[in-house]
């Protein structure tokens, strides 16, 4: 993630952690990460192409493509 990125996605909070879900779509090894069931207004896709959607100022929800890839570099 460039400086700039990190800089705009740090200054949104998370919508909110009590009604938080996390759902993996194994056809396109996606993780989903999603804070609330609220619609993104707005999504912000990092270097690494994670989608970070905001709504009203908030994260609502993170998507990881190529999870899999991503945890077995680890």
């Amino acid at each position: 993630m460039s400086e700039e990125e990190l800089e705009r996605v740090e200054s949104y909070p998370l919508a909110s952690l009590k009604d938080i879900w996390v759902k993996y779509d194994r056809m396109t090894d996606t993780l989903y990460i999603n804070f609330g069931r609220e619609e993104a207004e707005e999504s912000i896709i990092t270097e690494d192409n994670i989608v970070i959607s905001v709504s009203r100022g908030r994260i609502v929800g993170i998507a990881i493509p190529e999870f899999r890839r991503r945890i077995e570099e680890l």
